[in-house]
């Protein structure tokens, strides 16, 4: 039994599951001895697009890798619906695997984020850092931990299409104060490897707490040794310097200790072997390249910034980079 209503039906509750759903139906009165529903005759419908990714970047595109949105299935409703303004869809550069064996990875080491009071060549100016900073993030890297270089090296693992770490040594109060502040503004983190002696010893060193909140921040913490000696020159300290390092940090500081960073980049097989003998996954060293692999995990590549590292030295260090005159201005404080 059912009524006209100007192009649509009423139609008894008991049938409405079997023919259109409960779903479909609006409510309209009651009567004829039951619920009755008000059903539209022409149901409407909306489609949405459906979307796949293009594929991966090879290896020969890290550069110029970038990501877009194929339509892969277009559907037409009339009358359509009009925008005034058109959305857009800004994505992430695509992580894909890299790894295992050899993986192109800068690794850059600084020490003081800091006006020199002497013209130290180990400290750059927080006005130069930040420039640095903010060319990685226009060039498109993006920072990764020790720790992820490692899995990748041993087994593969998705990386960025343009990786890179930031090392710090020394543990020096300016990574804190200066470094930390800028490098968030770009979403980077890095790694702070800490001389255990140098903890909270005066106002130019983390203490316990900073060291900490770096952590928290997404920060990795590495040992810098006990007292930063020249390991080739005192090898009867190796040990001591190079394992027992961890332990106490590890207990000082309440974070996991996974890698080693060779004072002043001296190395012998023997601080090797004792770096092995530790247990820690890697260790640093100095270099000018950035290809990474099994060969070297216990010397990684480090390129060394110093104050005397212009933007054009900085740019050439770099495995891809970018016509630096192309970049928008950054405008900032000396």
């Amino acid at each position: 039994m059912a009524c006209a209503f100007s192009g649509t039906s009423i139609i008894r509750c008991k049938h409405l599951k079997k023919y259109f759903g409960l779903a479909l139906a609006t409510l309209f009165s009651v009567g004829c001895g039951g619920l009755t529903f008000l059903v539209p005759l022409t149901p409407t419908v909306i489609i949405e697009p459906t979307w796949t990714l293009s594929p991966l970047p090879t290896q020969t595109e890290i550069a110029t890798a970038t990501q877009t949105f194929i339509p892969t299935d277009t559907a037409t409703i009339s009358p359509s619906p009009t925008f005034t303004d058109s959305p857009t869809l800004t994505l992430e550069p695509q992580w894909y695997l890299q790894g295992p064996g050899e993986v192109v990875v800068p690794i850059l080491l600084y020490h003081h984020i800091d006006n020199s009071p002497s013209d130290n060549n180990y400290y750059i100016s927080p006005y130069e850092f930040e420039k640095q900073m903010y060319i990685l993030h226009e060039w498109g890297y993006t920072t990764i931990s020790v720790e992820m270089l490692v899995t990748a090296i041993k087994q593969g693992v998705m990386l960025p299409p343009r990786p890179i770490i930031l090392t710090f040594d020394d543990g020096t109060k300016s990574t804190f104060t200066n470094a930390l502040p800028i490098m968030q503004k770009y979403n980077f983190t890095g790694t702070s490897y800490i001389v255990y002696n140098y903890v909270g010893v005066d106002n130019n060193y983390m203490d316990v707490e900073q060291i900490r909140a770096l952590a928290a921040a997404g920060w990795e913490i590495g040992s810098h040794s006990i007292s930063h000696v020249d390991l080739t020159q005192r090898p009867e300290r190796e040990r001591d310097e190079i394992v027992d390092s961890r332990h106490k940090l590890e207990v000082l500081l309440n974070v996991p200790i996974e890698s080693f960073a060779y004072p002043f980049g001296a190395y012998d097989r023997s601080s090797v072997d004792y770096a092995h003998f530790a247990g820690y996954h890697a260790a640093m060293g100095l270099g000018l390249q950035s290809l990474q692999s099994d060969k070297n995990l216990f010397y990684l590549y480090r390129m060394d910034i110093n104050r005397n590292t212009d933007l054009t030295a900085f740019a050439s260090l770099l495995p891809w980079r970018e016509d630096m005159n192309n970049l928008p201005a950054l405008t900032l404080i000396p």
